[in-house]
């Protein structure tokens, strides 16, 4: 039903005109009636109208002076003037000024009305629909202008003509002005910072998702000459994004590339910014770094001279504390060397092979084992976590030379039982006394005993199952962080975040995007 206004200072006839028909029939609902143009206008700030009829010669602000008004504010509104004989000679000024039709007062049948009424509703119909086919085309444009910037990114488009042509296609709103490009790894809130395109002074600004964990903005500076006044304010942007990230209980990092000129050089400033985030797997989360040539070269020409033969020894000879202090050397090196990520991959996986091997051999590589092995393979081919990394291929040495109780055969039924229990009630309140008073033990001995059979406290492997089910119910948009946090057996959301950032690696807002 579209909605309809009449404005008339006569009473007489403002009753004649909502009275002569039922508007319903024809697509029109009166929800409002103004006394003149003032008290029109007044009226519009709080009600939206399709269709205005009014009266030309009305106290305070006439018909005339309405229709400007509204025409400048929104001309898509339909405008019919309501003359008597004697301000005629007004009809044909207010057509001009954009009135689609009149009416005359001494002249108002139903039959006139409803001509009138008939041919506004195809009027604004047919608005309506090229509104909504402009904005069909504008999505589709969006859209291919989107996937024209991937292309440019992935250097899919090998010519600068084809690149040129394409962007002719699609109206891209990039040419040949300075770029940057900013690569945010984490979940990247789009309508919160930047929209697809953004035009705003002298800067263009796209937001290309690349996967679900990463996202791509590039910025264009349209008049500006100074490279170092393009990436501070690439830097500004990207900082705005963080901070908005953290207050929201998400961890953003970004990677900012150097200045490149062009779309040709799209694919070159994706690739630096991607050089640029690699300094997360050494320097942590959280973080914006920009690009350096200079540490590029420096990280290219260190020559690899870490082995692991000392590691395959210990492994071999079943020797734990050796394996252990080989792995932390192993880090050690890492962090100090900072490879380039092809070759950290290569030597988180060589590891992680090696122990897979050596587990099999001793007949030791459990369900749970091949787990942890799948993570680590699939950790290392995004940008690992140093500190995740190291903890995983800790934990699989240690399933492999020291099994946790739960895959001994031989395991104490204390343990047994207090695993059950837990497993079962992890979701509950559980404090070590009551546990205790269940398995008839000692506080001290059963927290002791744990530990002792498993190589963790009871609290850890309390969080474990508790994460456990909840990574099942973070699965469910529906259910908020804090209720998923109590139906799991924590009694602070903040908490619960917290645990879950130490055991996974990521936040829960990065957990639930991937998913």
């Amino acid at each position: 039903m579209l909605n309809a206004m009449i404005v008339e200072d006569n009473a007489i006839y403002r009753y004649a005109i909502t009275s002569i028909l039922r508007w319903e029939d024809y697509g029109f609902q009166i929800v409002c009636e103004a006394l003149n143009g003032v008290h029109a206008l007044d009226l519009m700030q709080h009600q939206h109208v399709d269709l205005i009829i009014t009266d030309i010669s009305m106290p305070e602000m006439n018909g005339i002076e309405l229709i400007q008004q509204v025409k400048r504010k929104n001309a898509s509104i339909k405008i019919v003037a309501l003359s008597s004989y004697d301000d005629f000679r007004f009809v044909k000024e207010a057509l001009k000024l954009g009135a689609e039709d009149y009416l005359l007062k001494h002249d108002l049948q139903p039959e006139n009305l409803q001509q009138i009424l008939e041919l506004m509703k195809v009027k604004i119909d047919a608005d309506h629909e090229f509104q909504k086919q402009g904005s069909i085309r504008e999505a589709n444009l969006q859209e291919m202008r989107c996937l024209l910037g991937r292309k440019l990114l992935l250097n899919e488009i090998k010519t600068v003509k084809e690149m040129e042509d394409h962007a002719i296609a699609v109206q891209f709103p990039f040419g040949g002005d300075p770029i940057v490009a900013m690569l945010f790894d984490g979940y990247y809130n789009h309508s919160a910072n930047l929209p697809s395109i953004e035009v705003e002074h002298d800067l263009i600004s796209m937001a290309i998702p690349m996967t679900n964990q990463r996202t791509v903005v590039m910025t264009s500076f349209t008049h500006e000459k100074s490279e170092r006044a393009c990436i501070e304010e690439a830097l500004r942007q990207a900082s705005f994004a963080v901070n908005r990230s953290s207050k929201e209980n998400g961890t953003l990092t970004v990677g900012v590339s150097a200045v490149g000129y062009g779309l040709k050089e799209w694919s070159m400033v994706y690739r630096q910014a991607e050089s640029a985030l690699e300094q997360k797997v050494y320097e942590g989360s959280g973080q914006i770094y920009a690009y350096s040539a200079k540490s590029v070269q420096d990280r290219v020409s260190i020559q690899s001279n870490f082995s692991i033969q000392p590691l395959a020894v210990a492994l071999k000879s079943g020797q734990l504390t050796e394996a252990e202090a080989q792995i932390e050397l192993l880090f050690q090196y890492l962090q100090q060397r900072k490879p380039s990520l092809s070759e950290l991959r290569g030597h988180l996986t060589e590891v992680a092979i090696l122990m897979k091997t050596i587990g099999l051999e001793r007949s030791q590589f459990s369900d749970n084992m091949e787990h942890i092995m799948k993570q680590i393979i699939q950790d290392s081919e995004e940008l690992p976590a140093l500190v995740k990394m190291k903890h995983l291929l800790l934990e699989l040495q240690r399933g492999i030379l020291e099994p946790r109780t739960w895959e001994k055969t031989k395991i104490r039924k204390e343990i047994q039982a207090a695993i059950s229990y837990i497993e079962e009630h992890c979701t509950e309140d559980i404090t070590l006394a009551q546990l205790a008073e269940v398995l008839h033990l000692s506080g001290n001995y059963l927290s002791n005993l744990f530990k002792s059979e498993t190589g963790m406290r009871i609290v850890e492997y309390m969080n474990r199952c508790r994460i456990h089910k909840a990574k099942h119910l973070l699965r469910d948009p529906s259910l908020k962080v804090y209720e998923v946090a109590e139906k799991t057996g924590f009694q602070e959301a903040s908490y619960f975040c917290k645990v879950f950032k130490e055991l996974e690696g990521k936040t829960v807002r990065e957990f639930r995007s991937e998913k």
